[in-house]
């Protein structure tokens, strides 16, 4: 098949939304068939200088990147506390990626296109190259979006919220197919979109062999002196939906078992917050590093003893932190603190992995990772059950697999339909 995926994120910008979608694309590439990957050029957590370099290459242009064809498109750099500017640029992205593209696209025959949700704009896009060359879209529904937004007042305008709840249901509406990571997505969709059949879900995946259990000596770890030092973990984005007040209040609960660090690895919003709440809470024992590049993450979690996943009480959506499959990938426990009402924790009880504590409960959240520091055998189980899991359930082989029967069931029904 010709493949096309339709995505805001590729790396080397570090996140999950670009791992994600990379993974896929080189599997799929790899079965024989043809992927084509839209994109924007690179502006999310990569420094400046990158993104200049790769604007001065004209406002659309076309990469060979490990044999998937990459098409990327100029779009702007805007600094992520700017909310309103980052608004506007949702529909920015939507418009130049259609329109930069038409004459591209009006050469190639392109079977099926997958597009990654959030930015939910991006519907758009597929929806106007599927009238122009007859191409069906899935929509794959990654983040909750507006919901999210409203759950941690991002958003609090009765108007817009009004306009962004329709966008939601046209955008439901018009997709081929609905794909989502958990049953209570599948849930808050078809509630959205009243078509039980459309919505099929497709858990999250992560390329098991890129990030693997590996020794805790390692060039990172070598950096930072934790060799004889229990590692408690959090790397990822440091944004409005991750609660890192939690990760501090438990390390000053701990703060008296010197063996026992807490490592904060990357950027966002509440960094700057986060440091000087520590610097206040005089915490020795809490070490903060910058976003790392992407082939360092695998050695920050072999370094880890347990890794952490955080979000507000404010996210009741039932999200899965793409961070989980890496740290079940990587063999090492997970400690979740977050709505006990999602998906999320019921992952980390299917799989054995670790444990879920309610949001902002940093007692519970330090009696779990003080039993673990206790018990060296039940931290190495939980993580070898994290690594079988990924294995067998939530391989890109596995997401891989699904997606081309999906891709042939919409291609199929939309001949039908014109035929």
């Amino acid at each position: 098949m010709n493949i096309l995926l339709i995505n805001n994120y590729f790396p080397p910008e570090i996140g999950a939304a670009s791992h994600l979608y990379y993974y896929l694309a080189k599997e799929l590439q790899k079965r024989g068939h043809d992927v084509y990957y839209l994109t924007g050029i690179p502006r999310y957590n990569v420094d400046k200088e990158t993104y200049e370099e790769y604007k001065k290459r004209g406002k659309v242009f076309i990469e060979n990147e490990e044999g998937i064809k990459l098409i990327r498109v100029k779009l702007p750099y805007i600094e992520r506390h700017k909310f309103i500017r980052r608004g506007i640029e949702h529909f920015e992205i939507a418009y130049k990626m259609f329109h930069y593209t038409k004459s591209i696209f009006k050469g190639l025959r392109i079977d099926v296109s997958l597009v990654y949700s959030p930015p939910l704009t991006l519907y758009w896009t597929a929806k106007k190259l599927r009238v122009k060359g007859h191409i069906p879209f899935i929509l794959n529904v990654q983040d909750l979006f507006p919901q999210e937004a409203i759950d941690s007042n991002i958003i609090k305008n009765s108007f817009i919220i009004k306009f962004f709840k329709n966008m939601e249901f046209r955008a439901y509406e018009t997709a081929d197919l609905i794909t989502v990571s958990s049953q209570k997505n599948k849930e808050f969709v078809e509630e959205v979109c009243k078509e039980t059949k459309k919505v099929v879900i497709v858990e999250h995946w992560i390329d098991e062999n890129e990030i693997t259990p590996g020794p805790k000596e390692n060039a990172f770890s070598n950096k930072f002196n934790f060799h004889n030092k229990f590692v408690v973990s959090f790397a990822g984005t440091l944004g409005k939906l991750q609660d890192i007040r939690i990760i501090l209040n438990s390390a000053k609960l701990l703060e008296d078992y010197k063996e026992i660090v807490f490592l904060i690895v990357g950027d966002g919003i509440k960094k700057e917050e986060s440091e000087k709440i520590a610097e206040k809470m005089k915490l020795k024992n809490v070490i903060f590093v910058p976003l790392q590049p992407k082939n360092i993450y695998p050695q920050i979690l072999n370094s880890s003893d347990i890794s952490l996943a955080t979000l507000e009480k404010e996210v009741e959506t039932p999200t899965i932190p793409s961070k989980i499959l890496s740290i079940m990938s990587a063999g090492i426990p997970i400690i979740a603190s977050m709505n006990l009402n999602g998906d999320a924790p019921k992952l980390i009880e299917k799989a054995n992995a670790g444990y879920a504590v309610p949001a902002g409960d940093y007692k519970s959240m330090s009696k779990k990772i003080l039993l673990l520091f206790k018990n060296k055998e039940l931290k190495e189980e939980l993580g070898k059950n994290g690594r079988k899991y990924i294995e067998e359930h939530l391989s890109v082989k596995t997401a891989a697999d699904k997606y081309e029967k999906l891709f042939q069931e919409v291609i199929k029904t939309r001949k039908l339909r014109h035929f």
